[in-house]
C-alpha cells in the first residue's frame, strides 16, 4: 500500500481492554497520536470516522469484539459512502470475535501498531458483510459477518448468559450455540419447544438461486465469513466462485439431528446431509425472511419487527488487511 493514512479504532470496554487497564491505549496514542481513538460508545462512531475522513484516512484498524467490527464497518460504510471505503484490520479483543479467525490481523499489542504504521507487504482478503434491514420500518440497516434467528437466537441467549461467559472459551461462540440447540432435546420440558423452531418463511435469490420456503425452523444461521474456529462450517457450497453469503436453514422437527450436527461441527457435509429435505443450505446475495424470531447479528440482538419481516443482502466488500 502506498500513500497510507491509517488509523485506530479502540473499544476500552470489550473484555482484553479492559484486562489490559489501559496500556495498549497509551502506547498507541504515543505512536499514533490523532489517528487514534477511543470509542465508549457506537453511536459515537460517525462522529469519529467523519473528522477521520476528512484527515485522509484510508486504513482503519479495529481494537475490539465481534459487536465493534459490525458497528464500526456500518459506520465506515455509511460515512465513505461515495467514496472509496478504507482498507480494514481487526484486532481481536472481544467476548466473541470469530470475524478475527478469518481475516484477523494476525498481530496484537505493540507489534500490531508498529505494523499498521508500516502496511507495506501486508495481505489482504475481501469480504462483503451481510446487510441487514427491516423493509416497511423506520430502522436503518446494519452491517455484520455472522447471525441468525429461531434456534440460533435462542441459543445464543444462554451463550450470553453471565454463568456460561466467565467459564466458555469466547470463541466457542457457534459451537456453543450448536451444542445447547442439540443439548436441549435431551430434556422432555424444552425438547417440543425446541423442535417446533419458529415461523420462518423466506425467499433467496443469487447467482442462479431462486429458491422460497414457508414453514417453520429449528435452526437458521447465515454469514458472510469463509471460515470459522476450530473447522467448524454448518453451510454447504463450500469453495464456489458464486457472491453472496452462506444460509442454513434446519427446518422445525428435523430427522437425524444429532448426527447432522456431529458433521457439521466438524466442517463435513456427507451426501445424505447435502440433499436432505430438512436441511436447506445456499449461497444468496439477497433473502427476504418473516420471522416472529429475534435476529441476532454479531452478538447484537434485534426484536422481531412488528410486520415480522428481514431482509438480507450482500453488503460492499471491505478489504481486510493481516500479516
Amino acid at each position: 500500500m502506498k500513500n497510507v493514512q491509517a488509523a485506530l479504532i479502540h473499544n476500552p470496554n470489550s473484555r482484553r481492554n479492559i484486562q489490559d487497564n489501559g496500556r495498549f491505549m497509551r502506547m498507541a496514542r504515543q505512536k499514533m497520536g490523532e489517528f487514534c481513538i477511543a470509542t465508549l460508545n457506537d453511536s459515537h462512531l460517525p462522529a469519529h470516522l467523519a473528522v477521520l475522513k476528512k484527515k485522509g484516512v484510508n486504513f482503519i484498524a479495529i481494537d475490539g469484539g465481534d459487536g465493534t467490527v459490525s458497528a464500526s464497518l456500518t459506520a465506515i460504510a455509511n460515512t465513505y459512502r461515495g467514496s472509496p471505503l478504507p482498507a480494514v484490520a481487526v484486532l481481536p479483543s472481544g467476548n466473541t470475535n470469530l470475524i478475527a479467525g478469518d481475516v484477523g490481523f494476525g498481530l496484537r499489542g505493540e507489534a500490531a501498531v508498529d505494523r499498521i504504521l508500516q502496511p507495506e507487504s501486508l495481505k489482504s482478503s475481501v469480504r462483503a458483510p451481510i446487510k441487514l434491514s427491516w423493509p416497511g420500518q423506520d430502522m436503518p440497516s446494519v452491517l455484520g459477518m455472522f447471525g441468525g434467528c429461531t434456534g440460533y437466537a435462542r441459543a445464543v441467549r444462554i451463550a450470553h448468559s453471565p454463568t456460561v461467559l466467565r467459564f466458555a472459551p469466547h470463541d466457542l461462540a457457534v459451537f456453543f450455540t450448536l451444542f445447547s440447540s442439540v443439548a436441549s432435546l435431551l430434556w422432555r420440558s424444552s425438547r417440543q419447544s425446541w423442535l417446533s423452531g419458529n415461523v420462518l418463511s423466506w425467499h433467496a435469490e443469487g447467482d442462479d438461486l431462486k429458491e422460497q420456503r414457508e414453514g417453520y425452523s429449528f435452526l437458521y444461521m447465515a454469514t458472510a465469513l469463509e471460515k470459522l474456529s476450530y473447522g467448524i462450517w454448518p453451510f454447504w457450497n463450500t469453495g464456489s466462485n458464486r457472491k453472496g453469503f452462506h444460509f442454513l436453514d434446519v427446518h422445525a422437527f428435523p430427522k437425524r439431528l444429532p448426527a447432522a450436527f456431529f458433521h457439521l461441527l466438524r466442517g463435513h457435509v456427507p451426501n445424505w446431509l447435502w440433499s436432505h429435505e430438512d436441511y436447506s443450505s445456499m449461497i444468496a446475495q439477497k433473502m427476504i425472511l418473516e420471522t416472529d424470531s429475534d435476529f441476532v447479528l454479531d452478538g447484537e440482538v434485534f426484536p422481531a419487527s412488528s410486520n415480522k419481516q428481514i431482509m438480507l443482502e450482500e453488503g460492499p466488500s471491505f478489504r481486510f488487511l493481516h500479516v
